[in-house]
């Protein structure tokens, strides 16, 4: 099975993360994208919800679409969170699927500084979506340390949204509407946990 692992702290996910999804099927012709909340990137700062709500809100905004799961591999191991341990593990539980690493091209930017880039490039491909701002060509840094990195990524130039997790932040913790920024599970758990600044609802 062609599987995509799009990982990410997804605080919160968002209706961004899911045209991303519909992107990347169409374009790679996967039969299932697997979304997997790291604990805490080792490259970013700590994620401002715990690891059992960013794990619970995946699980809602995936649940009535057959082509998603949920991969709790990386919320269950000590932080921070290193994709190449990720696809280690799974490759051994896995042993017959093939992966495909979806990532966006601002985190492509940054994959020369990350640790074991050549078992990520070993154990899979990847896709990377456009953002605005960010160049859309492989960055010179990854190419010069990993020369055969090109035949590896696949980069889609659309954006496939401008949603981001942290405007859903800003909005929630200035109690202003996050309709049609996360998908309506997402905002009634928000909402119900008081997440992000949200005003708490019974």
């Amino acid at each position: 099975m062609r599987i995509g692992l799009f990982g990410g702290t997804f605080d919160p996910v968002h209706c961004g993360h899911l045209a991303v999804v519909d992107q990347v099927q169409a374009a790679c012709e996967l039969e299932r994208i697997w979304l997997i909340p790291a604990a805490r990137s080792p490259l970013r700062d700590a994620p401002q919800a715990s690891a059992g709500h960013r794990l619970a809100m995946c699980r809602l905004a995936t649940a009535d679409d057959s082509r998603l799961d949920v991969c709790a591999s990386e919320i269950e191991r000590p932080a921070p969170s290193f994709t190449a341990d990720t696809l280690r593990e799974l490759t051994v539980w896995h042993p017959n699927d093939v992966f495909t690493l979806v990532l966006g091209v601002d985190t492509l930017a940054e994959m020369s500084a990350w640790r074991d880039t050549e078992t990520i490039f070993e154990l899979s491909d990847i896709v990377a979506i456009a953002r605005p701002g960010y160049a859309t060509h492989l960055p010179p840094a990854l190419l010069a340390k990993h020369p055969g990195v090109a035949k590896r990524v696949k980069v889609l130039d659309a954006p496939a949204s401008d949603v981001s997790a942290s405007d859903v932040r800003v909005r929630l913790a200035a109690q202003e509407s996050i309709e049609g920024l996360v998908p309506s599970t997402v905002a009634a758990y928000i909402q119900r946990h008081g997440l992000y600044g949200a005003t708490k609802r019974l």
